[in-house]
């Protein structure tokens, strides 16, 4: 083609023809019903691997800290044994073994009581240093050195005791979180089995009618 102006020739190039425009490309139903159930039978296989896992560790803790309480023979006095205000605090526990964790906190709960009385509220700590104080007359340096030994024990037991309910807490919590692993592992196994059922009964997307 081409067009002349004042004896000038100038060649103007045809239009090229406009192609049309491809069509948007979708991807398949089926890959993608595909990609998605596969990630969550993954994930489902995790949360089932680390539940057990999690159940398995709990269990083992609590059995753990039943085996080291039970050899002690640890026990609660019965009831009539105890004060107004013991029964108030521990009552449930009376006449009890002593050989789960809530049961060990209890009971240090049980020794702190004895333990105030010992010597004011004093704790060991405070109870040795004054029995060996400069200047103390030796029959009240040997009063308090008995009371500070008494303290030693009923501290010592106290601290294992609640050193017990403390990897009974970790355990107990580590079973529930398992559990609770495993359902969500067993609802996304479902949920990936009914993806791959819809994958198998959906028509690609370039199937003919």
């Amino acid at each position: 083609m081409s067009t002349q102006t004042d004896s000038v020739r100038v060649d103007v190039p045809a239009k090229a023809p406009v192609q049309p425009a491809a069509p948007p490309q979708h991807m398949d139903r089926r890959a993608w019903d595909r990609i998605v159930s596969s990630a969550g039978a993954v994930l489902a296989v995790i949360l089932l691997v680390l539940g057990g896992a999690a159940i398995y560790g709990g269990n083992f803790g609590q059995d753990n800290v039943r085996d080291r309480l039970a050899p002690q023979n640890i026990s609660f006095p019965p009831a009539e044994a105890m004060t107004p205000e013991e029964r108030a605090e521990i009552g449930e526990f009376a006449g009890a073994k002593v050989d789960t964790g809530v049961e060990a906190e209890a009971f240090a709960r049980y020794i702190g009581g004895h333990l105030e009385a010992v010597n004011g509220g004093a704790t060991y700590s405070e109870t040795s240093a004054a029995a060996r104080e400069e200047g103390l007359d030796p029959d009240v340096a040997v009063e308090l050195q008995a009371k500070a030994d008494t303290l030693f024990k009923g501290e010592s037991l106290r601290a294992m005791l609640l050193n017990a309910y403390g990897w009974w807490t970790v355990s107990t919590i580590a079973v529930y979180v398992g559990y609770a692993m495993v359902i969500a592992g067993l609802l996304m196994g479902l949920l990936a089995f009914l993806g791959f059922r819809h994958a198998r009964r959906s028509t690609p997307i370039n199937a003919t009618a």
